[in-house]
């Protein structure tokens, strides 16, 4: 009797799935045997199927946050310029109260971790009491606040997509696991109905070399992993 590796992707195994249960419905006493197989491999497409939907919305909010990373960038960065031009130089009275490390600290980190880095930009500009920055305050706090505002929603977004797809994604993984073991259980059934008969016993359960199963080579092959949550390291915030 032969059977798919333990690593094997949803597909290899509901691919698996649907030839033995063709190959049990073809003897009446396996008949509760492959009522079992096909229960558990329509469950198991049906949730590969939900998963694999909920990838899409991963990819267009790791998009957006792509470019509202960028547009963030731009904004702070042209911040930083028209400050220090208010100033007369770098090293004025608002770079040093609004941007006291320049922008580095605030544009190096990468994802939810830039957003303390802005946040705490906005606020230092909102609560300076540097004399004569009114009106750098009322040309940059709304379009920083804005920037903020954009990029917290993108991060948002990103991470309910990521966690829709990584819960998706251990469902299908508990079901990888039932599936396996379902086939174990019929393994057993199948040698207590068919003692010593090796021919019928193999007949039944899928040529896993011939077929290609184990050496398929579609995307799906292998364990798959829930997407990596780039560019949303842990907060530190």
């Amino acid at each position: 009797m032969r059977k798919y590796r333990s690593n094997a992707s949803s597909t290899v195994r509901y691919e698996y799935g649907v030839e033995l249960a063709a190959g049990l419905s073809s003897f009446p006493e396996m008949a509760s045997a492959a009522a079992d197989i096909q229960t558990i491999n329509e469950a198991l497409a049906v949730q590969h199927d939900k998963r694999h939907a909920l990838h899409v919305p991963v990819i267009r909010t790791r998009a957006a946050l792509r470019f509202g990373e960028y547009s963030v960038e731009r904004v702070i960065r042209l911040a930083l310029r028209a400050a220090e031009m208010e100033d007369g130089g770098r090293r004025g009275r608002i770079c040093a109260s609004v941007f006291p490390k320049g922008s580095r600290p605030i544009l190096a980190p990468v994802g939810k971790r830039q957003v303390k880095p802005l946040r705490e930009l906005v606020e230092r500009l909102a609560n300076s009491k540097v004399v004569g920055i009114d009106a750098y305050r009322a040309a940059w706090l709304p379009k920083l606040q804005a920037a903020l505002a954009s990029f917290e929603a993108a991060v948002a977004a990103h991470l309910s997509a990521l966690t829709a797809h990584d819960e998706a994604f251990k469902l299908e993984v508990a079901l990888r696991e039932a599936h396996h073991d379902t086939v174990d259980r019929i393994m057993g059934q199948v040698r207590a109905a068919f003692p010593r008969d090796r021919v019928t016993q193999d007949v039944i359960f899928p040529a896993v070399e011939e077929a290609g199963i184990l050496t398929a080579t579609s995307e799906d092959d292998g364990v798959e992993e829930p997407l990596p949550a780039e560019p949303l390291p842990p907060a530190d915030a």
